[in-house]
Formats: C-alpha cells, sequence, structure tokens
C-alpha cells in the first residue's frame, strides 16, 4: 500500500557546498510534466513579506539537495530506495523555479520542474568513504532488468464524480496531516514525519482575500513546503451531503503548509498558513521564473518615483491626512504601491518612504504659509 508519504520531498537548501537550511516539498503532476513544489522562501532564501535574508550569513541558496523514495520495480519485486539528487536554482541566467504571477500579497509557493528522463547526479559514498556522484534517472522503464520511478500526488489521489476542488468538501474544525521534516528529523529511510493539524479557518472563504487557510499545528522549522493531506486508513470521507465508504484508505490533497503566522516563539498560537492547491497549478500554467536575486529587490529611486505617481493630484492635501493621527490611508497606498511593484521590496521600508514623502509635502507647505 503506497501512502502519502512517498510523496514527500527532503529538502536541504544551499548555497554551494554550505547547507543554509532544511525543507519539505512533494512531488506534482500536470499536463505531462513533473515538478516538486515547496515553499517560495526556502529557495528565495528571503522572508516573504519583508524579503529579509533568512540566513544569518545573508546566503542567497543556488542549489537544493532533494531526497526523496525511489521506486524500484524488478519482476514481481516492488520496493523504494531512499535517493538524493542535486537541483540548480539557477542556469544560463535565470532562475529554474516558477513562481506565482500574483507579486503582492506574495504566494509563497514555487514549482520547480524536473525531468523525469533526465540523467541527475546522486551523491553516493565508496567503502573508504570517499564521495562520488552516481548519475540517476527518476523514471527509468526496462523490460528486462531494474525500473524506476517516483510518486506524485496525483498517483494516489482518491477519485470521485470528477471533482477537481475537493476544498469546499474541507470544514473548520477536520483534521488533516501535514507530512514533512520537523527541524529536518528523518533516519535511514528517508521516511518524513506526519504533524496532525486541524483546520482552523473555512478553506472555501479563503484567509484574507487569498487562496489559503489556516491550520493549528504544533508544527516546527523544517516543515515549510511540506504538502497537506486528508487521509483516512479506513476509507471514509464526506462530501457535503454525500458520505463515500471505500475499500481502501482515501488520500486527498489540499496544499503546501508555509509556516507559522504571528511569530516564531513557541509559546505564541500554533497557527499555520496552508496556500490551497489551486495556486500550484496557476503557477504551472503561468510559468513564470522569478527574479534573480540581485534584481528582486526594487532601489529606493524606483520606489519613490512609483509613491510620487500613484499619489493623488492634491497631494498637500492628501499628505496632511496620511499625517493625522490614526490614518489609515498610508496603508491605502501602501497597499497599491507594493502591487504596482509586485512586492519588489520590504513593505515596512516602502511605508517609511510614503510618510516621509508626506512630511516632505507638509513641510513645503508650511514654508509656503510662513512666507505667505
Amino acid at each position: 500500500m503506497i501512502q502519502p508519504s512517498e510523496t514527500v520531498v527532503h529538502l536541504t537548501i544551499c548555497r554551494d557546498e554550505i547547507e543554509l537550511a532544511v525543507g519539505s516539498g512533494v512531488f506534482y503532476k500536470r499536463n505531462g510534466k513533473s515538478y516538486i513544489v515547496t515553499a517560495w522562501h526556502n529557495v528565495a532564501g528571503r522572508h516573504t513579506d519583508t524579503l529579509q535574508s533568512l540566513s544569518s550569513t545573508l546566503a542567497v541558496p543556488n542549489k537544493v539537495i532533494a531526497s526523496f523514495s525511489h521506486q524500484i520495480f524488478q519482476g514481481e519485486f516492488k520496493g523504494s530506495v531512499n535517493r538524493s539528487i542535486t537541483l540548480s536554482l539557477e542556469e544560463n541566467g535565470q532562475k529554474t523555479y516558477y513562481v506565482h504571477p500574483q507579486g503582492w500579497p506574495k504566494v509563497d509557493v514555487v514549482t520547480i520542474p524536473i525531468d523525469l528522463d533526465k540523467q541527475y547526479l546522486s551523491e553516493g559514498s565508496l567503502l573508504d568513504g570517499e564521495k562520488i556522484n552516481i548519475p540517476t534517472i527518476l523514471k527509468n522503464n526496462s523490460t528486462m532488468g531494474l525500473s524506476t520511478d517516483i510518486i506524485h500526488v496525483q498517483d494516489i489521489e482518491f477519485q470521485y464524480n470528477g471533482i477537481q476542488d475537493y476544498s469546499d468538501y474541507l470544514y473548520a474544525s477536520e483534521d488533516i496531516f501535514i507530512i514533512g521534516y520537523p527541524k529536518g528529523i528523518t533516519d535511514q529511510t528517508g521516511q518524513p514525519i506526519w504533524k496532525r493539524a486541524t483546520v482552523a479557518t473555512s478553506p472555501h472563504l479563503g484567509w484574507e482575500k487569498q487562496e489559503q487557510f489556516l491550520v493549528d499545528c504544533a508544527s516546527k522549522q523544517g516543515m515549510s513546503g511540506a504538502p497537506a493531506f486528508f487521509y483516512n486508513l479506513k476509507g471514509h470521507i464526506n462530501l457535503g451531503h454525500t458520505n463515500v465508504i471505500t475499500s481502501s484508505p482515501i488520500t486527498i490533497f489540499h496544499g503546501i503548509y508555509v509556516g507559522r503566522i504571528g511569530g516564531t516563539s513557541e509559546f505564541e498560537a500554533q497557527i499555520g498558513r496552508i496556500w490551497k492547491r489551486k495556486v500550484i497549478d496557476e503557477i504551472i500554467d503561468n510559468a513564470q521564473f522569478d527574479f534573480l536575486s540581485d534584481e528582486l529587490i526594487l532601489p529606493d529611486s524606483e520606489i519613490l518615483e512609483i509613491i510620487q505617481k500613484q499619489w493623488p493630484d492634491e497631494k498637500e492635501k492628501y499628505a496632511e491626512s496620511i499625517l493625522k493621527e490614526n490614518s489609515m490611508l498610508s496603508k491605502v497606498l501602501l497597499y497599491t504601491v507594493m502591487k504596482e511593484i509586485n512586492g519588489r521590496a520590504d513593505y515596512q521600508d516602502v511605508e517609511k518612504q510614503i510618510i516621509q514623502f508626506a512630511k516632505n509635502l507638509n513641510f513645503g507647505t508650511e514654508n509656503k504659509t510662513r512666507i505667505g
């Protein structure tokens, strides 16, 4: 029996040979092509909202080592081995992964295209400990010898009456499982850890007007990018007014877990964010590469130009309104500017620029009044 954990990928995020972090991912396919799906901040090495570096060394990842369950078949024999391949995050002057076209608020999900027929390098070692690179093909069909393959989400997912999106049948208070690598924990088999999570907000309503929902889960670092599954070993599921009972376990993939919100303290509310699976399809269909690391953040001068363009005609009056106590106008303008720049700046810095621009306008008005 193949379980959803067979689709999960352990990600070691690196800058050259330096390990920066550990994350999680999952194998996914669409239109006959394969991908590893994970969190944007894993591969970008930056905070999703502020774009601040996540590494204390300020290093930007340029490769990931993906470890996974590699299925092997020979005659009647079926099994799996833990395998690792190296994936570059930048080739020929561009990133190798796709991002969502919505730049702000940023969708914290990426898809890394993989070629099942390509020869990847898998790290191994000799008996004396010397490390070597072993060529590995993910899918190899052989009529005589050993065949290999990987398991995608779609290979194990429950199908019922043509339903494509099960999120409308997932309700607050239900349990799902987030399967990943908290604190990088695993053993020689490479198996991931199952974390039970309770759906904390209504998936079909979304959260913050985005295609995401919240869960209550004791998650840890290393789980970012992990898949969120509904899984029932007994084969039971409720689909609205229909109760379905099957003779085999039911697996439904609901999305990608990207981390907790509201702080990092172990004593704070353990509320996590899950982006729904539909954003994965949107990312793949749009096929938009991410910005290069040195092009991602816009210079202040360009941001100021956009602030000026977005500023209403009655400049001084608007500036005066922004500077009033408890005014929310700066937040409104901030959202507009962040959408215009495609999220390519720390929103806190942009808001400071808006306030400073308002002060400069207000100061000029006061000077004119004194002179007059």
